[in-house]
């Protein structure tokens, strides 16, 4: 995003560093940057630069050009990431449509190894970032993770599509008695299992880890009539892996039903949803809670994902928690 105010003649590496250092400089006031840390250094329009975004993962960036053609200009950009953020390599991902399957990508710098380790609020997580199209952690729930740590102490928690465990963690790290993780792939619950171990939390029969699908397990756990006194559900916005397509819109107020069902009064449901076009989060809880609970708190997007006043719609995250 260049104007003539801007003092740029082109679109080159001058413009592109001057993005990155004004965006280092902001997170830099919010203590973000620093040895090892995770945090977003670049979001779209926000920072100056539509169609990009990057995340710093410890000694590594991973940058996302969200469309082929922006291939030349993302690879000038990572080499100011690199610089000015002082990194030994970043992965320049293109995010075509059709999903992970098609990403391509390629680094500049040095390459990162298959798995290394990065920082987030002192807690370390794995990193892969030379794998798919997610890399094992997402930094925009950076601030919820730790906003947990208010409603966790002491309480049986289930996390529902729990991917590489950082709910979980959070929740364990603050003084949770138990913790189940669901999630379909025992790829990502051996990684959770691995963040897990970095924090010394290795209690088999208080952190548990299920392969499987979340709403089956819902139904077992009703049936049995386990219960949870807080209930963790970030979906993924369309999935296929019950053999059937799932949407948000459609589909999450009968998963939140299914959840408050297994959650005593006085419980706590949690609830994030990654898409603008979903509308009101809380509307649709209220579908699936039929009028039962309270709203205490509501939150979205962190200060390094930055957006721009006048396009409301990409402030997509939204984190809604409700008491029973």
């Amino acid at each position: 995003m260049a104007t003539p105010a801007d003092g740029f003649p082109r679109i080159d590496g001058a413009l592109l560093g001057w993005r990155v250092e004004r965006a280092l400089a902001w997170r830099t006031t919010l203590g973000l940057p620093g040895p090892e840390h995770a945090y977003r250094l670049l979001h779209h329009a926000g920072d100056g630069l539509p169609g990009f975004t990057c995340d710093v993962l410890g000694r590594w960036a991973v940058l996302y050009a969200y469309a082929p053609a922006l291939l030349p200009v993302a690879r000038l950009l990572a080499e100011a990431v690199r610089g000015f953020a002082k990194l030994a390599g970043v992965v320049v991902k293109v995010r075509a449509r059709g999903g992970a399957a098609e990403v391509t990508q390629e680094v500049i710098g040095e390459a990162p190894p298959e798995r290394h380790v990065a920082l987030e609020s002192g807690v370390p997580f794995e990193i892969h970032a030379m794998g798919g199209l997610n890399v094992g952690l997402f930094t925009d729930m950076r601030e919820h993770r730790l906003a947990l740590a208010r409603h966790a102490p002491g309480r049986t928690v289930l996390n529902l599509f729990s991917y590489t465990g950082a709910l979980s963690l959070a929740c364990a790290r603050a003084g949770a008695q138990r913790v189940t993780s669901v999630d379909t792939s025992e790829g990502v619950q051996a990684w959770a299992r691995g963040n897990f171990a970095r924090s010394n939390l290795t209690d088999a029969a208080r952190w548990r880890f299920e392969t499987g699908d979340a709403v089956r397990f819902l139904a077992r756990a009703d049936k049995t009539r386990e219960r949870y006194d807080l209930v963790l559900i970030d979906p993924p916005t369309f999935s296929t892996a019950r053999g059937k397509p799932w949407t948000l819109d459609r589909d999450y107020p009968e998963l939140i039903a299914q959840a408050a069902a297994v959650i005593p009064e006085g419980g706590l449901l949690w609830l994030a949803a990654n898409t603008h076009e979903l509308g009101s989060l809380a509307k649709l809880a209220q579908r699936g809670l039929r009028g039962r609970g309270a709203v205490i708190d509501q939150g979205g997007l962190p200060p390094d994902y930055p957006t721009v006043a006048a396009q409301p719609r990409d402030r997509y995250l939204q984190v809604l928690s409700i008491k029973l």
